[in-house]
This record gives structure tokens, C-alpha cells and sequence, in this order.
């Protein structure tokens, strides 16, 4: 019992540190190519976890403690929950990093959230030593039931590196279709390097050949990608002719001019909805879908005037001058509703916290 609380608490403690590190990690998130380096490690942790890679962090270790006082068996529990498992390891981290980013901001909520998620996950982990020490269980024989344990949990992970590498290659520009042909791509190639060698040499080492290869052409492709819409972007950033008083998406009609913004605000007597925008912030993206595909918030934004500044515009640089938007110093998303007269009635960095922007639209 007391090992099984000490596997759960640590675990725990890790769900702490995800939340505080959340609101923080969240701020360099944007960019796509943090995405993509997200969907490369948790796809590794995924090879890992089937065992066709070996990444040395997950080496089982020797946990001192002496297991005959209930301190020393509390703290074997830690030591256990420690990444010692090469079978747990890669499952743990993909958890983490999950709840780390899905955190936007730090509060009381989001830190009771992550701990107890992870608070569960030890407890599921742990829950085999508690049937075997308080219920007097057996554990079924190993096997190669434990094998397809193994592939399930992995599969997992694959869907979590895929989630993070469609949402990077969105950013960069690519259409979902395009997306999927990269990746089915890069996953033939994979496998096709790998088969093609010697079956003499452990899988470990085919796989890590196997990986090196696709890795080099995969940033091949990505930087050429990159490297375009860099030069894209300086082109229309340098292109006067781009800057258009209105900017239609849908129904909804975004304002670029700020003089004009606030003079169809007091002519119409209603509230202005900013949005910050980035070409390369992902989370912009989507809620740029969410204002046409959430019905609720699409109808409380036609009823206002919309005014849309992008990072490259002058207005984005004088709005972060000031104290009541130092959220812009950090990074984006980053979404403000002003009274008539440009009073500050509500701000915030979630893109997700629609129920709250239709509230304050609506008052």
C-alpha cells in the first residue's frame, strides 16, 4: 500500500510541474516548427515504446532505498515512477508533454487539473502492486499479450505525434491532404530503409539508420518550405497594395484600419472585438475556424465591430507599448473587446475561452 501511494505521488508531482510550466511553455508553442519538433519526439518515444529504438533515458535503474521502513518503501514507490520503465518511460513523457501544452494559462484549476490527471495515471500504474499486496491478486503470466499491450499504447502515442505534426504542417501552409501524402511519404521511406538492411543487425540499430535518413530528408523538405514562405511573407509585408480597409472571412467582416474601426464603434454604438494576429501562430488559425464553425460565437461577433492587426502591422507594435496589453510582449494568440470609446472590457491568450468572449460581447 504505501509503495503504491508513493508510485502514485510522484506522478503527481509531475502533473504540478506540467501545469506550471504550461502557461509559460504555451508562449514559444505558436511556431510551427515547435510543433514539429513535439510530433518528432513523441513519434521517437512511440519507436521507443515498441522497442525498434533505444533512447538511453529510459534505461532501467537501481533505486537505493531501503524497503523495510515505510519511508524507505515510500520512496521505492517514487523511485519506481522515476522514467525507470522503458515501457512506461516513452508513455509518461507523451502524457506530460499532452497536459504541458494544453495549459494557456497558470491558475489553481489548471494545476488541480494536471496533478490529478497524473495523480490517476500513477494510481492506474501502480494499481497491479495494490492487487498483489492488499487483495492478494497473482499476475498473469508474461507473454505475448504483453507484446500487443505494448502496440496499443504506442498507437496511442502515434495519434499524439500525428495531432502536433498535422496542426505544425497547417501553419506552414500545407492542405491536410497534402499533410497526409507527406507523411504516408516519409513512413514508406522509413520502413523502406529499415527492411532493406542486413537482418543480421539488431533492430535498434536499423531503425536508428533507418530514422537519420528520413530525418535528413524530412528537414530538407521542411526548411525549403519555410525558406519560401519566409520570402513570401517579406514580399507582402514590402506590398502596400495588400493593405485592404476590410478583410472578409465567411460572414464576418475584419477591419485593418484603426481610425475606421472606432468611428463605425461609436456610429453604431457597439463593442470591438481585436484579434491579434500571425500567419505563423498556429492556435490564430484555429480560431479563425472556430469563428465561422461555433454558431454562438460567430452570431456575437457579426453583431460587433471586428477589427483584425497583424504582428507586421504598426498599430500591433504601439498596442504592446502599452501596460494593459503586455500579454503582446509574450506571444500570440492574443484577443482584446473594448467598449465604443477603446476602454479595456476583457483580454485573454486562450483562444478556447469562447463561452467568456460571447459573455462579455453580449453584456
Amino acid at each position: 500500500m504505501i509503495y503504491f501511494f508513493g508510485l502514485s505521488f510522484i506522478y503527481m508531482i509531475f502533473g504540478i510541474l506540467a501545469g506550471f510550466s504550461g502557461g509559460a511553455f504555451n508562449t514559444i508553442l505558436r511556431q510551427p516548427e515547435i510543433n514539429l519538433a513535439i510530433a518528432i519526439v513523441i513519434f521517437l518515444l512511440g519507436l521507443s515504446s515498441m522497442e525498434f529504438l533505444h533512447i538511453p533515458i529510459f534505461k532501467p535503474k537501481n533505486i537505493g532505498a531501503d524497503s523495510k521502513s515505510v519511508s524507505g518503501t515510500f520512496l521505492l514507490g517514487m523511485g519506481a515512477g522515476l522514467l525507470s520503465s522503458p515501457c512506461v518511460g516513452p508513455i509518461v513523457v507523451t502524457i506530460l508533454l499532452h497536459l504541458t501544452v494544453s495549459q494557456n494559462e497558470i491558475s489553481i484549476l489548471s494545476l488541480s487539473i494536471t496533478s490529478f490527471k497524473m495523480l490517476f495515471f500513477g494510481m492506474g500504474v501502480g494499481l497491479p502492486f495494490f492487487a498483489i499486496g492488499i487483495l492478494g491478486f497473482k499476475l498473469p503470466k508474461s507473454g505475448s499479450w504483453m507484446k500487443w499491450i505494448q502496440y496499443i499504447l504506442a498507437a496511442f502515442i502515434f495519434y499524439f505525434a500525428y495531432t502536433y505534426f498535422e496542426k505544425s504542417m497547417d501553419t506552414l501552409g500545407f492542405t491536410k491532404p497534402e499533410s497526409n501524402r507527406i507523411l504516408l511519404a516519409f513512413v514508406i521511406f522509413l520502413i523502406s530503409v529499415y527492411l532493406f538492411q542486413s537482418e543480421e543487425e539488431l533492430r535498434y540499430i536499423k531503425m536508428k539508420k533507418a530514422v537519420t535518413l528520413t530525418g535528413i530528408l524530412f528537414a530538407i523538405v521542411i526548411l525549403y518550405k519555410i525558406s519560401n514562405s519566409l520570402s513570401e511573407g517579406k514580399t507582402k509585408s514590402a506590398n502596400p497594395a495588400i493593405e485592404s480597409s476590410i478583410e472578409e472571412h465567411g460572414n464576418l467582416k475584419w477591419y485593418r484600419a484603426h481610425k475606421m474601426v472606432f468611428e463605425k464603434a461609436r456610429e453604431e454604438n457597439k463593442k470591438i472585438f481585436i484579434d491579434f494576429y500571425a500567419d505563423w501562430c498556429s492556435n490564430c488559425k484555429k480560431f479563425q475556424s472556430l469563428t465561422l464553425s461555433d454558431k454562438e460565437l460567430n452570431h456575437a461577433l457579426s453583431e460587433t465591430i471586428l477589427y483584425k492587426i497583424y504582428d507586421t502591422d504598426p498599430e500591433f507594435e504601439e498596442y504592446a507599448k502599452q501596460k494593459e496589453y503586455s500579454e503582446l510582449k509574450i506571444g500570440l494568440p492574443f484577443f482584446v473587446i473594448l467598449d465604443k470609446e477603446g476602454k479595456l472590457i476583457f483580454k485573454t491568450t486562450d483562444y478556447l475561452r469562447t463561452r467568456d468572449m460571447i459573455r462579455f460581447l453580449k453584456e
